[in-house]
């Protein structure tokens, strides 16, 4: 499922979350993306909630063993089934501006504490 970009708003498809740390680029604009954390949260919250609900319910499973099989089943699906509906949002600490690949040594030195 291809995302838009919410700066340049153009199609484009996001890497897994498991395939960077801190942000990715935008190919069209560069500026720097992330998932949006609130609907990585509810996703989990609410799949782990209906379906432990559900195993302990209908199949009268223990309630600890219901939690821990379905954040497990959670973690093997979210790329496949959760991740291409999750929301891009820009990073707030890195725009083109002021992330620099390799910064200058005589900015990040810039006063004398001598």
């Amino acid at each position: 499922m291809s995302q838009h970009c919410p700066h340049c708003h153009q199609p484009i498809a996001p890497p897994l979350l498991s395939h960077y740390e801190d942000f990715f680029t935008c190919p069209h604009c560069e500026h720097a993306l992330v998932h949006h954390e609130t609907d990585i949260v509810l996703y989990a919250l609410a799949f782990i909630l209906i379906v432990t609900v559900l195993l302990v319910l209908l199949a009268g499973i223990n309630s600890l063993i219901a939690m821990a099989s379905t954040m497990l089943l959670y973690h093997f699906l979210r790329p496949r089934w959760f991740e291409p509906h999750f929301r891009l949002r820009i990073a707030k600490c890195y725009t083109p501006s002021n992330f620099k690949l390799f910064p200058d040594k005589k900015a990040s030195h810039s006063r004398n504490w001598l």
